[in-house]
């Protein structure tokens, strides 16, 4: 099996550093660039509380591809960056694995013309833990039986968008109608309250909270409840390596951690 070289945007970052972590314990993939504004110069590895990697942080990400020619650029930053990177990644034939949120249906369809031209695979997933796509599975199959639900996502305070990618995805998957409820998609303003495919979204940010979700279906005298939590950020690892070792295989977007699984 040949190594798969791998940048990471946003590499100083809390799911940056846990990213690199994760890559650190493979044997098929090889960190070969750190891409971040902070701490340009200093060795990722030290900075991460590993042994040292041989890769410094690098602000410029078009030099590091042209240095480093990687097979994969993996971007958890926010949206207006992450755009940017995924853009000039798919332009150079390289293909992109994404955490980022808040992605309109235009800008996706830009995304996926651009990996289709380049005959590229580009990946994104609203949230990459197995354990919240089979959470936002149940809730899709449960919608198809109760007429009234509604959802309570919680996170970190730091978290810039609300409501969360995984909070709108799994209402888009439950349907209640046809096309999202929502005057702006202005994702920071959006909720604590707002509804999207017929299902009212509800977030809270509270420091101390990584991710976790809850839908409420109630029917006739009952109340089923379907809740994932994340108690730490290695929970999305194994679902970010498996897509970048399945990005390479891909021509255009795939969205979803469940439509590369086995």
């Amino acid at each position: 099996m040949s190594m798969i070289k791998a940048v990471v945007v946003g590499a100083c970052g809390k799911m940056g550093q846990e990213i690199i972590k994760g890559i650190s314990k493979t044997d098929d993939i090889q960190l070969v660039g750190a891409c971040d504004v902070q701490n340009v110069g200093k060795e990722i590895g030290e900075l991460t509380g590993l042994k040292p990697l041989g890769v410094q942080v690098n602000d410029d990400l078009l030099s590091i591809i042209e240095t480093a020619q990687p097979d994969v650029i993996i971007d958890f930053t926010h949206k207006e960056a992450a755009k940017k990177n995924i853009t000039l990644a798919l332009k150079q034939g390289i293909a992109v694995v994404v955490g980022t949120t808040g992605f309109s249906k235009e800008e996706m369809s830009e995304i996926d013309s651009l990996a289709q031209a380049s005959s590229t695979g580009a990946f994104l997933a609203p949230n990459f833990s197995l354990g919240a796509v089979i959470m936002m599975k149940w809730a899709r199959d449960a919608a198809r039986y109760f007429s009234q639900a509604e959802i309570i996502e919680y996170h970190n305070d730091k978290k810039v968008d609300s409501p969360s990618g995984t909070a709108i995805a799994t209402a888009c998957a439950m349907r209640y109608t046809n096309s999202p409820i929502c005057e702006t998609v202005q994702m920071d303003n959006c909720s604590r309250g707002g509804q999207f495919y017929g299902v009212n979204i509800h977030s809270v940010r509270l420091k101390s909270l990584v991710a976790h979700q809850e839908v409420l279906f109630a029917g006739i005298g009952e109340l089923l409840t379907i809740r994932h939590d994340s108690f730490s950020r290695e929970s999305f690892i194994p679902g970010i390596l498996l897509a970048v070792r399945k990005v390479k295989c891909l021509r255009g977007l795939k969205i979803g951690l469940e439509n590369i699984l086995d």
